[in-house]
């Protein structure tokens, strides 16, 4: 049996400059080096910001122009880099991405909820897979985009290591492969988070941000 969740308008992540458009925003588009290397981090919080901002009235502030010009969302980027700054590891804890999130709502008179799953590096010390199942599931399906951070990949195809992702959806099936979608880079991805969860050395996290409809 396959269950599908997903965010119900992703169109919302959809960037435009002139013919061209891509599916979220892309860390290459800072115009620093270190930012584009280091800049996932921030990317994915500016995705969630931006999402929220354009689906819910209350969250409005938190992007008011709701815009999809690239120039405008590389704006976002970089208001949201002075929060959500990477250090010389980048964004690598839960801690500091939620941290920098709050902090550029409340910059905005926000009150932004966070929910945060750890998947620590010692194996006896992390949730079940289960219990991640569920959270992306709830999430999802409060229309809460979820940002996934992978510090170790695996060698699960599609991921990349020391990196932050946007989840937009995800397919169950039982017993099997749990099908995230994500975007990274510009585009849409799939890759198994049951198999990551397994095969992953140094673990990462989930963090959901918004409340339910």
């Amino acid at each position: 049996m396959e269950r599908h969740h997903a965010l119900s308008r992703p169109a919302l992540f959809t960037v435009t400059q002139g013919q061209e458009s891509w599916m979220g925003a892309d860390q290459e588009w800072y115009a620093d080096e270190w930012q584009r290397k280091a800049g996932c981090g921030p990317t994915t919080a500016a995705m969630l910001a931006s999402y929220l901002a354009q689906s819910r009235p209350e969250y409005r502030p938190l992007y008011p122009s709701g815009s999809w010009e690239k120039g405008d969302v590389v704006a976002l980027m970089e208001a949201m880099w002075s929060h959500v700054t990477p250090g010389k590891k980048g964004v690598n804890t839960l801690h500091l991405f939620t941290k920098g999130l709050s902090a550029f709502a409340a910059e905005r008179g926000v009150s932004l909820p966070l929910r945060a799953l750890d998947v620590p590096r010692f194996r006896l010390a992390r949730p079940t897979v289960d219990q991640c199942a569920a959270f992306l599931r709830s999430s999802l399906d409060a229309d809460c985009p979820v940002a996934w951070l992978n510090l170790h990949g695996g060698g699960v195809p599609g991921l990349d290591d020391w990196h932050w992702v946007t989840v937009v959806g995800l397919e169950e099936q039982s017993g099997g492969p749990l099908l995230c979608t994500f975007l990274d880079g510009g585009a849409e991805h799939t890759a198994d988070f049951r198999l990551w969860f397994q095969e992953t050395k140094l673990g990462g996290g989930l963090v959901a941000a918004g409340g339910a409809l």
